[in-house]
């Protein structure tokens, strides 16, 4: 498996990848698109991985939150589903935390939904040493939380690393 930062060609094999899965609709893909024209403009202080194993297998997006100190958000870490449980989704963590390491940040976030269907992300983060901090009750739906899940980069590397 390789890890390596989205290049300008991943662009249109990575939506496609998500168009694929159903879980993006067509703003949602415009959205990725455009953030993705962001990163490469090099104008924003972003992270995008790319994780490659007999074709394209994974990405991880990762942003600085706004008006705070070294608080970075992983706003999208997404593992195509014939791939997953293959350590994929580790990896890409373990090179966004890499990253974040060098760029001296406090804190990592992740957000996801209170849906069943999202279990098992809940519990990836969990061994992944993240701590699920906060919920926001019908945050992006009525009876569709958000649980919000942070990690202190400033701790001993996480023993999988």
């Amino acid at each position: 498996m390789i890890i390596r930062s989205v290049e300008p060609s991943d662009v249109e094999p990575l939506l496609d990848m998500l168009k694929k899965s159903g879980q993006f609709d067509d703003e949602g893909l415009l959205h990725v698109r455009e953030t993705l024209k962001n990163y490469f403009s090099g104008e924003f202080d972003e992270l995008w991985f790319s994780a490659e194993q007999e074709g394209l297998a994974g990405i991880a997006y990762c942003a600085p939150e706004v008006m705070t100190n070294n608080v970075w958000n992983l706003l999208m870490l997404w593992v195509s589903p014939s791939r997953q449980r293959q350590g994929i989704g580790n990896a890409l963590i373990n090179q966004i935390e890499k990253e974040l390491r060098k760029k001296n940040a406090r804190l990592l976030l992740v957000e996801t939904s209170s849906l069943i269907d999202f279990s098992a992300a809940r519990a990836f983060y969990g061994k992944q040493g993240f701590v699920s901090e906060a919920r926001i009750r019908n945050y992006y739906a009525i009876n569709e939380d958000k649980v919000i899940f942070t990690k202190d980069m400033r701790e001993k590397s996480h023993p999988s690393l």
